[in-house]
C-alpha cells in the first residue's frame, strides 16, 4: 500500500497543503520547528485515528488564525483505492470517513497501516514495560480488528475493577462485585496474552535474521514475551501457553493476589503487567547492552514489523521516519534505506541531506519544508 495524495487543512502549522507522494522514498528537508514532524503526525492520525504526540485532539487545529477545525485527507492505493479523512473540530465530535462515509475508529484503523520510527523509538529497549506494550499493541491493532475490540473492552474492565479495588479497603461491600469483573478480566486478558505471544514469535523470526545481517552474524537476538507471572528475568520464551492452561493460571493468580490487590487498590493480574524482553546472546539487552547494540536491536525490530504486517495483510505498511537518520551510523543508515527501498513507501524527515548517500538522493523524491509550506 502507499499514499498517492495527501491534503492538510488547518493542521498544526499548515494552513492548506496538498501534495502527491512517490510510492518509494520521499525525503522532507527543513530546519527544526518548520513542520516536518507535524507532517508525519498527520499521516499517523490517518492510520490510527489519533495522534502519538497529544491526547488533546483540538491541539491538532492550527492556532492563532481563527480556525475552527482541521481536516486531513489521503488517497491510499491498496488492492482498491481508498479515500480517508479525519476531521477534528472544537464544536463537534471527531469524524472519521472512508470513501466519504462516516465510520467508527475500529473500522477506520487498518485501512492505512504505518510503522513509525522516531528518535524515542531508539529508547524502546531501555524504556518502560508500558512503552514496549504500547509499541506492540499499536502494530497488532492495525492488523487485527478482533484484538482492537478486545483491548478496548479489557481497558474498560480494568478501569472499573481498579475503581472497585480502590474503594474496597474502606467499603467491603465492593469486594462482592469483583467476581463478575474477574470473569471478564480472565476471558479478555487471556485473549490478549495469547495473541501477543503469537505475534512476538513472528517478530522474533524476522528480527533475528535482520539483526544477524546488521551485526555481521556476531550476535543472536531474542525477543521474548514475558507474562507477568513469569517475570522478565526468568522468561525464556519456550512456554507456549494453551487457552485452558493460561485461563487456569490467571484464576490462580487472582486467588493468590486478592488480598494484596485490595491493599494496594489496583489490579496486579493481567496483560497490563507483561513485558517484552530483548536479549543478545542470552544476556538482557536492557541491563547489559551497549547503546549501539540496543539501537541495532530496535532497528531489527522495526524491520520485523514490516514483515509481520505484510504476512498478516499481504501488503507492506507505509514507513514514517522522523529525523532518525542522524541517530544511526552510516552502516545502519545504508542498510535501513536499502531494505525499505525494496519494499515499502517511506517518508523521511531530516534537517540535512548530508546523512544520505548520492545513490539514495538520486532515487528519492525530495521536498523542502519551511514555516508550514512544502515545496517539491
Amino acid at each position: 500500500m502507499h499514499i498517492e495524495h495527501l491534503t492538510l487543512h488547518n493542521f498544526r502549522n499548515y494552513e492548506r497543503e496538498s501534495l502527491s507522494l512517490d510510492r518509494g522514498l520521499n525525503i522532507f528537508v527543513g530546519d527544526n520547528a518548520q513542520g516536518k514532524t507535524n507532517l508525519l503526525e498527520a499521516i499517523y492520525v490517518l492510520s490510527l485515528s489519533k495522534s502519538y504526540r497529544t491526547s488533546r485532539e483540538t491541539e491538532l487545529i492550527q492556532q492563532g488564525f481563527g480556525a475552527e477545525k482541521t481536516i486531513i485527507t489521503a488517497k491510499v492505493a491498496r488492492l482498491a483505492s481508498l479515500d480517508l479523512a479525519v476531521m477534528v473540530s472544537y464544536s463537534e465530535k471527531k469524524r472519521l470517513l472512508v470513501n466519504q462515509k462516516s465510520t467508527t475508529a475500529n473500522s477506520f484503523v487498518g485501512r492505512l497501516n504505518t510503522v513509525l520510527f522516531i528518535p524515542d523509538s531508539l529508547q524502546l529497549v531501555k524504556g518502560s514495560p508500558g512503552d514496549r506494550r504500547r509499541f506492540l499493541d499499536v502494530q497488532i491493532c492495525q492488523i487485527d480488528p478482533v484484538y482492537r475490540t478486545t483491548l478496548l473492552k479489557y481497558q474498560r474492565v480494568l478501569r472499573q475493577r481498579n475503581s472497585l479495588l480502590r474503594d474496597a479497603w474502606d467499603n467491603r461491600s465492593h469486594i462482592g462485585q469483583l467476581p463478575a469483573w474477574d470473569q471478564q478480566l480472565v476471558s479478555l486478558g487471556k485473549t490478549i496474552i495469547l495473541r501477543r505471544q503469537e505475534v512476538v514469535k513472528i517478530l522474533q523470526n524476522y528480527s533475528k535474521g535482520a539483526h544477524e545481517r546488521i551485526s555481521d552474524e556476531r550476535e543472536d537476538l531474542q525477543l521474548i514475551y514475558a507474562p507477568f507471572f513469569e517475570g522478565v528475568d526468568t522468561a525464556d520464551g519456550r512456554n507456549a501457553y494453551g487457552d485452558g492452561e493460561l485461563e487456569g493460571i490467571l484464576w490462580q493468580q487472582l486467588k493468590d493476589l486478592r488480598t494484596e490487590e485490595i491493599r494496594r487498590g489496583y489490579t496486579l493480574v493481567g496483560p497490563q503487567r507483561d513485558d517484552l524482553v530483548f536479549r543478545i546472546n542470552g544476556f538482557d539487552l536492557k541491563k547489559y547492552g551497549s547503546q549501539g547494540q540496543q539501537r541495532t536491536a530496535v532497528l531489527a525490530y522495526i524491520l520485523a514489523e514490516l514483515e509481520l504486517m505484510r504476512q498478516e495483510t499481504g501488503e507492506y505498511p507505509v514507513v514514517l521516519l522522523d529525523d532518525v537518520m542522524s541517530e544511526l551510523d552510516r552502516k545502519r543508515q545504508i542498510y535501513l534505506l536499502s531494505i525499505l527501498n525494496e519494499k515499502a513507501q517511506t517518508i523521511v524527515t531530516t534537517t540535512s541531506l548530508d546523512s544520505f548517500t548520492p545513490e539514495t538522493k538520486e532515487r528519492a523524491t525530495v521536498f523542502s519544508i519551511e514555516q508550514g509550506k512544502i515545496l517539491a
